[in-house]
């Protein structure tokens, strides 16, 4: 009895094993399973070369468009670096996007950040508050063996209030015909989201930067899943994009994130750089949304407050802040940040931090085109009733286009205004056929020409062993920004404006026809992005050996005052196409001018 009893308990437990190794088995099944998909998911092992799985992303598929002469690329687009920056996140530091769940479909861009942009005839109000995304672009070539390429991010221009990252303004064909970069394209936010602050710990400000610092931590920490170098990465922008370029050159925070950079028509000293007076302006947005009490509110409770604003009454908040038409265009711009200590941006102002010296040591490229004040005076010229609104009050919309320091005393504000009329307007008081070229070379030098020279002559001043190297697009091809700044037919008016060299580096279908792929321009083209990429991939553009060294001897023994610079220019009659030659042309005469206004004693030598 008891031999039976002890064999039918080992039946039991034999049972029991079974049993147990069955159900054990039966979880085990889809577990294997899904390690099965997740290897053939990785893409050392995935037969799809178009899924890509960056360690702090997860997998992402991308798809192939086609190149302008190369037949195709590959594009991962719409990759989100941050958490949307909504709800309770408005007006907070940017936080890292968590890792993607299962394959995430980066084959199409995202909308654009929420924005007004000013600078169309008409300003609208488009995109969206939740638009922290980048684009990866790359040449499509073997990958077994192949060395890592050179990394270069676009920092797109528009005021710090607009601009777009997506292909359709910012197209990636030119750069990917060249087979030799991997191209990133980052939005960033804009306006109130971007660049309000209470210059406090409540609302810190520079958000729209610190996206980009995001951005370009993203880049070192992914870009190597792409085939790119994370120790050769360039940053480069336009326009206020430029700006940011020069401002991340300076900022401890952005140190070792890039290892060159070039900053077109825009440095980090031009008047419209610095918000002088954050917490004012800040107040006087939430009085314009409704907020009561806003002069009042503590900072914590005014944060509070503007964090609930619906983000359309946010933005059409901002023309409440113009002193006529659209100006300023730039109201909300970065900040010099107080209260928050090593989480700052920018703990100092931009022109005191280029006079010390301060940027990174690496190889900076600078660039420029002759017209840039056309951004704004084109639409002023291109529209009668504007015109004659700004004839009206000239004086006075003149003297506030200048942003003069608010320590000039009335009587030096007149004489500085007696200086300008002479030289720019044939003292004369209103803007016509006459005096249109001496407005836009006004805005020009007080915008764009001067602080470029203040930028370059206090690096070559420093005596720093990289090396500081200058461009000038002159080339006046078949299209032109102009169109675009004004709803009147303005082809062929101007000469080469702010923005016309992009036509040359980007895309833009949204807004001009492709150049024939034979043409002048094509060629250009090829010339201009070769250029740039010959920079970004041995930190100096093609045939510098052409240009003496940039000195603080040769810019005192030259009248102009300017170190060698490449130019890109029409070939002369009778010939046709372009070519790029060397030169040191500058207004010499103007920036003394200036440096005499601005009371920049330091600048009197020259």
């Amino acid at each position: 009895m008891a031999i039976s009893l002890a064999r039918l308990r080992f039946r039991f437990l034999c049972s029991q094993t079974m049993i147990q190794a069955i159900q054990l088995r039966m979880m085990l099944v889809p577990l294997v399973l899904m390690l099965v998909l997740e290897l053939f998911s990785c893409p050392t092992l995935a037969l799809d070369q178009l899924t890509v799985c960056p360690p702090s992303v997860g997998c992402v598929k991308g798809t192939h468009r086609k190149g302008y002469q190369s037949e195709r690329f590959e594009a991962f687009m719409g990759i989100p670096y941050a958490l949307p920056p909504v709800g309770e996140l408005r007006f907070s530091n940017p936080k890292v996007m968590t890792k993607l769940l299962g394959l995430y479909d980066a084959t199409k861009p995202k909308p654009d950040c929420i924005q007004k942009n000013y600078l169309l005839p008409t300003p609208i109000v488009f995109g969206q508050e939740d638009c922290l995304y980048l684009n990866v672009y790359r040449p499509e070539l073997p990958r077994s063996g192949q060395a890592l390429l050179p990394v270069m991010v676009y920092i797109h221009g528009g005021g710090f209030f607009s601009g777009s990252a997506g292909p359709e303004v910012t197209g990636p064909e030119y750069f990917m015909d060249s087979g030799e970069v991997i191209l990133i394209t980052m939005a960033y936010r804009l306006g109130p989201f971007g660049f309000l602050s209470t210059q406090d710990a409540a609302i810190s400000g520079n958000f729209g930067l610190k996206d980009q610092n995001l951005a370009l931590r993203w880049v070192q920490r992914n870009i190597e899943a792409f085939g790119g170098d994370p120790k050769r990465v360039t940053i480069f922008g336009q326009s206020a994009g430029g700006v940011a370029t020069h401002l991340h050159l300076l900022s401890p925070r952005s140190k070792g994130l890039f290892h060159g950079a070039i900053s077109m028509s825009g440095t980090a000293n031009v008047p419209f750089a610095i918000t002088e007076q954050p917490l004012e302006q800040a107040r006087l947005v939430a009085e314009l949304c409704g907020i009561k009490q806003a002069q009042n509110l503590s900072t914590a409770k005014l944060a509070r407050s503007l964090r609930h604003v619906e983000a359309t009454r946010l933005l059409d908040a901002g023309d409440g802040l113009k002193f006529w038409d659209v100006d300023h265009m730039t109201n909300f711009r970065p900040v010099v940040e107080q209260g928050v200590g090593a989480k700052a941006f920018l703990s100092e102002h931009p022109s005191r931090l280029v006079a010390q010296g301060s940027r990174m040591p690496i190889p900076w490229l600078v660039g420029t085109v002759p017209d840039e004040g056309a951004v704004r005076v084109v639409n002023i010229m291109g529209n009668e009733t504007l015109r004659q609104s700004f004839n009206l009050r000239f004086d006075e919309l003149l003297q506030e286009l200048m942003e003069f320091p608010t320590s000039f005393s009335e009587e030096r504000l007149a004489s500085s205004m007696t200086l300008i009329l002479k030289e720019y307007f044939q003292n004369q008081h209103e803007v016509n056929e006459k005096t249109v070229q001496g407005f836009m070379d006004l805005i020009t030098d007080r915008g764009f020409k001067h602080p470029l020279y203040n930028a370059i002559r206090e690096d070559v001043r420093q005596q720093r062993p990289p090396p500081l190297y200058l461009y000038s697009f002159n080339y006046r091809g078949l299209l032109s920004y102009a169109s675009a700044y004004t709803s009147a037919n303005v082809s062929g008016k101007y000469g080469v404006v702010h923005c016309d060299d992009l036509l040359y580096l980007f895309r833009t279908p949204l807004i001009f026809p492709d150049f024939e792929r034979n043409s002048t321009e094509a060629k250009v083209i090829h010339s201009f992005v070769d250029y740039f990429v010959h920079f970004a991939e041995f930190g100096k553009p093609r045939n510098m050996e052409s240009v003496k060294p940039c000195t603080e001897s040769l810019l005192q023994s030259r009248p102009s005052g300017m170190c060698d610079y490449h130019e890109f220019i029409n070939a002369p009659p009778p010939y046709k196409g372009f070519e790029v030659h060397v030169s040191s042309e500058f207004q010499g005469p103007r920036v003394k001018l200036w440096a005499s206004i601005l009371n920049e004693t330091s600048l009197n030598e020259y």
